[in-house]
């Protein structure tokens, strides 16, 4: 039996507001995965951060700077295993859009390396079907 999900155009899909230069369009929130587009605006880091599973992320446009120096630009990938801690920024004049698959909690680290706030796919499923209630967006997310 076939069973191919049907294709989301994430080209279509309006971005959901994270934080200041920051928005996401999700795509996938089952169990404790997700898999989600995040969009960065041009001079925009994001904060050192703890993950409490895998990282896999895929650029798709534009480029970002990784906490070791290393410029991810257009196509590369890149994988943090469970545990790693990082942070990263938006590198150059034209926004960055990853795909990234990930699992686990992550957690975001005051100057002290101490958790200031924790994400996970609930809370992202939870934040996501309300934005689009009260943008009046349809629910397209596989698993929201």
């Amino acid at each position: 039996m076939d069973q191919t999900s049907n294709p989301i155009q994430t080209n279509e899909l309006p971005w959901m507001p994270l934080n200041t230069g920051v928005s996401v369009r999700l795509l996938r929130l089952v169990g404790k995965d997700r898999t989600l587009q995040l969009k960065v605006e041009p001079g925009t880091t994001i904060e050192q951060h703890a993950h409490g599973g895998e990282v896999h992320a895929f650029n798709v446009t534009g480029s970002r700077k990784l906490s070791n120096g290393k410029i991810a630009g257009p196509g590369a990938y890149v994988y943090e295993p469970a545990g790693n801690i990082d942070s990263w920024a938006c590198y150059g004049d034209e926004p960055v859009i990853v795909q990234i698959t990930m699992s686990g909690s992550v957690a975001y680290l005051d100057e002290n390396g101490k958790p200031k706030s924790v994400t996970d796919t609930d809370t992202l499923r939870h934040r996501y079907r309300q934005w689009c209630e009260q943008e009046n967006h349809p629910i397209v997310a596989i698993g929201a």
